[in-house]
């Protein structure tokens, strides 16, 4: 990262003139019945770190004219911020802003606004008011953010719990619709690199059965179970949590798909579309041998090697090295993994036309195919402990992995020029 994102500063801007002094709620002056809360949903965005949406929270006192609205989705900005996220510990910040300033910058995103009013119990309203300013407060404010477990949407689920005196998480408690890994799926589907990445780059934990309540880390679904729930009163009665929705901005975006992309079958015919350019290339030299052979086949190993052994290097760091828990004990790292990245450096060294590097590509190549029916022998022989959902990555790694491996026991060195 390059400095403070110019969106992200205009947001903190915003929240300076609200942070000195106290709201009336958070002072004590204002009444239980005259405070309104407003669970406000943000659709997704065009950069990669809003693809999940966002969400926050409005509290209104109607009789004293005054509401803010509580987010805690910020960046704590500081010296160590970018060590923080490569090693999985970014802090994230929550913040009280103007309302009308809040909702133009979503706009100038050109992003949905939604609006849900919520009837929270009246003995409970100015106990939640006051909780979120508590959270405003400058020793209070900074959180250790997880993707799933704790961001913007789940603090906001949890403080409407803590105001339901636990009839949400209890309600939220049953089977959700889908995985951990499916949800992401869904919402980075318009960018198919990125859900490879990411699909490589996490375990099997997120492949686990979860709850509804664990699917409001997800804005979108905060809203929809919000929008389901009913809770029960002191007097026994029942009330819907929501009492009005209005949608104040239409940006008119394509929805997010609700079901999982069936990206697989494109990975596969991607990689064998790959994979038959250097087996027919191949074919070709040892057919009629042609001048530029040697450096084509140099460079198309040395595409793949950063293709492949880039995301190995990734991996192996951030399981070993950081608390990205998402990544540890990943089958993946059988397909690429650092010795991956060896493969772009001994294409370098083939275009110098070392015999050598002709050697050590071809071991490196068998070794892939190596790790690869290792997994699968591992998936079969140990289907409770190898349970990892990879099939994504597998049919994107597998086809090209094995061309390149048939490729160099077509090959002898004398198929190339001038090789000492």
């Amino acid at each position: 990262m390059r400095g403070i994102p110019k969106s992200i500063f205009f947001l903190m801007l915003i929240t300076v003139s609200l942070w000195a002094n106290k709201m009336p709620w958070g002072l004590g002056l204002s009444k239980p019945e005259n405070l309104k809360f407003i669970l406000t949903t943000f659709s997704p965005g065009d950069d990669i770190p809003s693809y999940w949406g966002h969400t926050a929270i409005i509290v209104e006192d109607t009789v004293l004219n005054q509401s803010a609205i509580y987010n805690f989705g910020l960046y704590s900005f500081d010296e160590n911020m970018i060590k923080h996220f490569i090693m999985g510990r970014l802090i994230f910040s929550v913040e009280r802003a103007s309302v009308g300033s809040y909702f133009n910058y979503y706009v100038s995103e050109h992003r949905d606004i939604r609006l849900s009013t919520l009837d929270i119990p009246l003995k409970n309203r100015l106990k939640l008011a006051q909780k979120l300013e508590w959270y405003v407060q400058p020793e209070h404010c900074n959180y250790l953010y997880h993707h799933y477990y704790d961001n913007c949407s789940t603090r906001l689920r949890d403080l409407i719990d803590m105001a339901l005196d636990g009839q949400f998480h209890k309600v939220m408690d049953v089977p959700g619709r889908m995985t951990l890994r499916q949800h992401t799926r869904r919402y980075v589907a318009r960018n198919p690199a990125l859900e490879m990445l990411l699909m490589y780059l996490m375990n099997d934990t997120i492949d686990k059965p979860i709850a509804k309540w664990d699917e409001m880390f997800l804005p979108d679904e905060l809203e929809r179970d919000v929008h389901a729930m009913t809770y029960t009163d002191s007097a026994g009665l029942c009330h819907p949590l929501t009492t009005k929705f209005q949608i104040w901005y239409d940006a008119h975006r394509p929805p997010v798909p609700q079901t999982v992309p069936k990206h697989e079958i494109g990975a596969f015919l991607i990689s064998l579309l790959l994979g038959l350019i250097v087996f027919f290339t191949v074919w070709r030299q040892i057919r009629h041998p042609f001048r530029y052979f040697q450096l084509l086949f140099s460079i198309y190993n040395f595409l793949l090697g950063l293709l492949f052994g880039i995301p190995g290097i990734i991996l192996f760091f951030t399981m070993f090295f950081t608390n990205h828990e998402v990544t540890f004990h990943n089958e993946n790292i059988l397909l690429a993994h650092p010795l991956t990245l060896l493969i772009a450096l001994f294409a370098i060294f083939l275009s110098w036309q070392k015999v050598s590097a002709f050697k050590i590509l071809r071991g490196l190549w068998f070794l892939q195919i190596f790790g690869a029916l290792l997994l699968i022998a591992l998936k079969i022989v140990l289907p409770s402990i190898f349970d990892q959902d990879n099939l994504l990555v597998f049919v994107f790694v597998l086809p090209v992995t094995v061309f390149m491996a048939v490729s160099f026991l077509m090959l002898k060195p004398g198929y190339f020029s001038s090789f000492r």
